[in-house]
């Protein structure tokens, strides 16, 4: 399989568009965020799926959802700023796509779904779905929060899963984070598993991978 981690050049060059989309301030305190989170940290991921064949498109007046392009690339360095044009061209694949809300032709969410591998920081590891998609790396903009971007997003990836024959999709979330919690459940995921984590001094521990066949692979190599 093809290694879905940028590379070092393609790191700097992903921190530069953030840095200029969002300001430095945000990187500083990202950095500051990921270092305490080295020294001590706990939580876990809790793993959710759905089958897309249940799920009821969303239907909305004032925004509109659709596959990236290559095209894109400018705009969602200008808007989202987690990648250059560039490297964001560089992810889109047979494999990988990214889906774009947009409201008045400006995007207020993105996210990524995958049916190859995705890497995963905080089990520094890959997530493999088995026969499925997988979604993850969702943003949704200040502007746009709280308004149901992103359960609109989701119930869209389902439909078109469904067209090409994919019948099931995961998502990952941590389980601090309740609005993105809240907002997977609205769209019709049901929780299937968790896995902890932790780190202790800049090394990690993971807990027990839940045994269900379904469940995505968590692997360190891709070979």
């Amino acid at each position: 399989m093809t290694d879905p981690r940028p590379a070092p050049r393609e790191v700097v060059s992903k921190l530069v568009a953030r840095a200029r989309t969002r300001g430095l301030g945000e990187i500083v305190a990202l950095g500051t965020a990921r270092a305490r989170e080295a020294i001590r940290s706990a939580d876990e991921l809790v793993f959710l799926s759905v089958d897309t064949a249940t799920v009821v498109r969303i239907e909305r007046e004032d925004l509109t959802c659709r596959r990236a392009t290559a095209a894109d690339g400018a705009s969602f360095a200008d808007e989202i700023g987690t990648e250059s044009p560039r490297t964001f061209a560089a992810r889109l694949s047979e494999e990988t796509h990214c889906y774009l809300v947009l409201a008045n032709e400006r995007i207020v969410h993105s996210s990524w779904v995958t049916t190859h591998a995705a890497w995963t920081r905080e089990l520094r590891a890959y997530v493999v779905p088995r026969d499925a998609a997988y979604v993850y790396e969702s943003f949704t903009g200040p502007q746009a929060r709280g308004k149901g971007a992103y359960p609109f997003a989701l119930t869209n990836i389902c439909a078109d899963l469904v067209a090409v024959g994919t019948t099931h999709l995961w998502v990952a979330v941590e389980a601090e984070n309740h609005s993105s919690l809240r907002a997977v459940t609205k769209a019709g995921f049901v929780e299937r598993g968790r896995v902890a984590f932790g780190r202790q001094l800049g090394r990690l521990s993971i807990g027990a991978i839940p045994n269900d066949p379904d469940f995505p692979a968590i692997t360190t190599n891709l070979t």
